[in-house]
């Protein structure tokens, strides 16, 4: 539970279930799945007690939610073997109207690594619920690779953001797949284009960040090879996929006005959980056109890993 909600900052026990016991997640799909949390919905119990969780409310899909006390910030940093200062905040008040956004940033997260069970965890499963996760598209990346609420500071530090600087929803290191920075952006059609864009040229300014030696800022925190730099995904989601989609035209044309010096590419929540990140699944906003893969999004040679 703490590897998680260090990731997540705020879960329900489901969405942990999803990520740590997967086999139980394809056995008893929600909405049944809450009947097969109890040994999570415990532990939470048990972490309360220690005063290192918190009960969060529910979501609007009236799941429970959990999240960190500052304790728990710090025992999670632990588990993780994380800097502290390098763990984000924590996500009180995220529950506030549902947590509709702190559930879609779960959600992208899940999309992205398509958790599925391996060892005797799938040896347990029967015949069809096998061939459930067979059908299931490959994932990319690990948890423990993977933060939300992450600040990338134009000005000041990371421990003290000046202003303009920006905060990443959720950011997912993958060097092995050739990633070593992905930037994701969960976009609920609550926020007027414009102000997408917006956020959109902060993390240019982020990106150009030099420090006192002329090296890009970045790469003090996110090592990578020369040539190899950082890439920002927009995931969109709202009540109908057709209004989704029709607002991901919009955004991602804006956005491909601005000429960035990284690529900024696009899906909508739905088309990455049932496609993957290795499908079709991504636009490029510079280059306009059909969903391609995330190396011809990308333009450069990324490829999934034997799972």
């Amino acid at each position: 539970m703490l590897r998680v909600l260090g990731v997540l900052k705020v879960a329900s026990a489901e969405q942990v279930q999803a990520l740590t016991r997967p086999h139980l997640s394809v056995r008893y799909p929600v909405p049944h799945g809450g009947r097969r949390t109890k040994a999570h919905r415990n532990a939470c119990l048990d972490l309360t007690h220690r005063g290192l969780v918190v009960s969060e409310g529910v979501s609007r899909g009236r799941h429970k939610l959990w999240g960190l006390t500052a304790a728990g910030l710090e025992a999670a940093a632990q588990v993780l073997q994380r800097p502290l200062g390098e763990m984000g905040s924590i996500a009180r008040g995220a529950a506030t109207h549902g947590a509709a956004h702190a559930m879609d940033v779960n959600a992208t997260a899940l999309a992205l690594l398509q958790p599925r069970p391996v060892g005797p965890d799938l040896e347990r499963l029967g015949r069809v619920e096998r061939a459930v996760v067979e059908a299931r598209p490959a994932g990319l990346g690990v948890l423990e690779a993977m933060s939300t609420e992450v600040g990338l500071p134009v000005t000041g530090t990371e421990a003290r953001p000046g202003r303009g600087s920006v905060q990443a929803d959720l950011v997912l290191t993958a060097p092995e797949h050739r990633l070593p920075l992905l930037c994701v952006e969960v976009d609920r059609s609550t926020m007027v284009p414009e102000r997408v864009v917006d956020k959109i040229r902060r993390y240019q300014l982020f990106f150009e960040r030099r420090d006192r030696q002329g090296q890009e800022w970045w790469r003090s925190r996110w090592p990578a090879p020369e040539g190899v730099g950082p890439v920002v995904a927009l995931v969109l989601s709202g009540r109908s996929e057709r209004s989704v989609l029709a607002r991901a035209g919009v955004v991602m044309n804006l956005v491909g006005g601005l000429g960035t010096s990284f690529p900024v590419i696009g899906t909508t929540l739905a088309r990455l959980g049932e496609r993957g990140p290795w499908g079709e699944t991504w636009w490029n906003a510079a280059r306009g056109g059909s969903p391609r893969s995330l190396g011809q999004a990308l333009g450069w040679p990324v490829a999934a890993l034997d799972r």
